[in-house]
């Protein structure tokens, strides 16, 4: 007990640093916060790291101070005691098996790793899952109320919960190294479709759920890669590119893990680059739908002659798991925000990641439907957008623009399917949206449209406190749709609410 609250405690310590960090104006300060943050959630490990490592991302080179620390760090382990595990977790005295094994190793989030020499003279990593890191990690889990916070505290149709159970999948994948292990036969087999790629193979009778032993590849940082020349550094951003494309479209599955220290760079016996991949405990399995929406979007938007129209764009991300009652009320913003996410795969020219600006652009194409996109997401792409936010910002750092065209072709991307089934007809006279606002002292916090059909379950779609505040003042959301809905769903106010500098305005429009 007392180390879980220690732990609760330390959690709270990234919380206050985070918020800190948010708040520095002055360039000193705020690399004094980020090193304060950073080295808090090194020292937590396991979830609070995960988080750490995605912002290694945003790092545009080796040399850069902060978060980078998070991707590789010295072992947590004192040398005689990690030495002591690896014998505990074999069954037997290590040197019974290694002819070496260093004593200090690289920590990661979940476990850390150390270099050995098995006595047939093949050099091995030797990945040590951290004692006691799978309680840590539910600690961690029950926990994440901070996933609310985005979408001010809103539920019913935004199934917050989803977004913790895919992460409680994935971690509880990557805690077992026999599923690591399996998941590097996977992929050494299917490596042959991707040329200039090494991934270590596991040596599967001295692999236990805490213990995993792999072959060792060799090679500098992705970083390093930085200083190759423009055809070395093209080859490289072609390779990560072909990997992400045959992972959503050939594959079916994802690597899913795409922080710095996970890739190797070095030259094959030929002196053309090699990218070596490391870490496979977090795959990210795709299902036919995910691929086939994925690739309905691409089509659409690269099919020759006219603009695609709203409606089978609309049809497409509904296949890719987003929620049609927050999307259809802002299908006239679709081809320019689907545009703008998949820019890098419509280009005839090579993709260039420094100039996309995808956050400004976006905003601008969302416009005042950016709490409806945010909202309508669902849990089953966190790991495919955090592939592909990683995937461009190692192309960022190379720095070498290549075109994706041709990869996507090779990769089998499906074609463009027939068109979707016209929408019903709308009774002339009713409302066709269903508005949600939210705003305190002067600014929206939540800006929400639903089709107007969804007045029924009015309840369901307010903040968690809001009930509550309209029981003591006489309302009953749940009677206020059903009359909504008796009347036709005519255009008007249903209600609203002030409570200090907080106002809620809730209307069929």
């Amino acid at each position: 007990m007392r180390t879980g609250l220690k732990r609760w405690w330390e959690l709270g310590q990234v919380a206050r640093a985070s918020t800190r960090l948010r708040r520095v104006s002055r360039p000193q300060d705020a690399e004094r916060a980020r090193r304060e943050l950073a080295q808090r959630l090194l020292g937590l490990r396991g979830l609070p790291q995960k988080v750490g490592q995605v912002l290694t991302l945003a790092e545009p080179g080796a040399d850069t101070p902060g978060f980078g620390s998070l991707a590789e760090a010295p072992s947590p382990l004192p040398p005689e005691a990690a030495l002591a595990e690896v014998s505990r977790r074999l069954g037997r005295p290590w040197r019974e098996v290694f002819t070496s094994l260093d004593g200090v190793g690289i920590a990661a989030s979940l476990g850390q790793v150390h270099r050995g020499v098995l006595h047939d003279g093949r050099a091995v990593a030797v990945k040590l899952r951290h004692p006691g890191i799978a309680q840590a990690v539910r600690d961690d889990l029950r926990a994440l109320g901070w996933l609310a916070a985005p979408l001010g505290g809103w539920r019913g149709k935004l199934d917050l919960s989803a977004y913790r159970h895919e992460l409680a999948r994935m971690l509880q994948g990557e805690l077992d190294y026999r599923h690591e292990a399996q998941s590097l036969r996977d992929a050494g087999a299917r490596m042959p479709d991707v040329p200039g790629v090494v991934v270590p193979v596991p040596v599967d009778a001295l692999t236990r759920e805490d213990l995993l032993v792999m072959t060792w590849v060799e090679g500098a940082s992705l970083a390093d890669g930085w200083r190759w020349s423009e055809a070395d550094r093209r080859a490289l951003s072609t390779t990560l590119v072909r990997l992400f494309l045959h992972g959503c479209f050939t594959w079916g599955a994802l690597h899913a893990d795409p922080h710095p220290g996970n890739y190797r760079v070095s030259r094959g016996s030929d002196g053309k680059p090699v990218l070596g991949v490391l870490d496979f405990g977090c795959v990210k399995p795709l299902t036919p739908e995910l691929a086939g929406g994925l690739g309905r979007l691409i089509a659409l938007l690269r099919c020759p002659g006219t603009p695609p129209r709203p409606e089978p764009l609309l049809s497409a991300w509904v296949m890719l798991g987003f929620t049609p009652e927050l999307l259809e009320p802002m299908a006239d913003a679709l081809p320019a925000v689907s545009r703008v996410l998949l820019e890098p795969f419509l280009l005839d020219r090579p993709f260039h990641a420094r100039s996309w600006r995808l956050g400004e652009r976006l905003a601008e194409a969302l416009g005042p439907h950016r709490w409806n996109f945010r909202a309508a997401g669902p849990a089953s792409l966190l790991f495919v957008l955090r592939a592909f936010h990683g995937l461009v910002r190692h192309l960022d750092v190379l720095d070498t623009p290549i075109a994706w065209g041709p990869l996507l072709d090779e990769a089998r991307a499906p074609s463009l399917p027939p068109p979707p089934s016209p929408p019903e007809a709308r009774v002339e006279g009713t409302a066709r949206y269903l508005k949600v606002r939210v705003t305190e002292a002067g600014q929206t916090r939540v800006a929400l449209t639903f089709r107007a059909d969804v007045t029924a379950h009015l309840e369901d779609l307010l903040p968690e406190d809001l009930p509550r505040r309209l029981a003591e003042r006489g309302l009953d959301p749940a009677a206020i749709g059903t009359q909504a809905v008796a009347a036709g769903l005519r255009p008007s106010v249903l209600f609203h609410l002030d409570v200090g500098d907080r106002h809620v305005r809730v209307w069929l429009e």
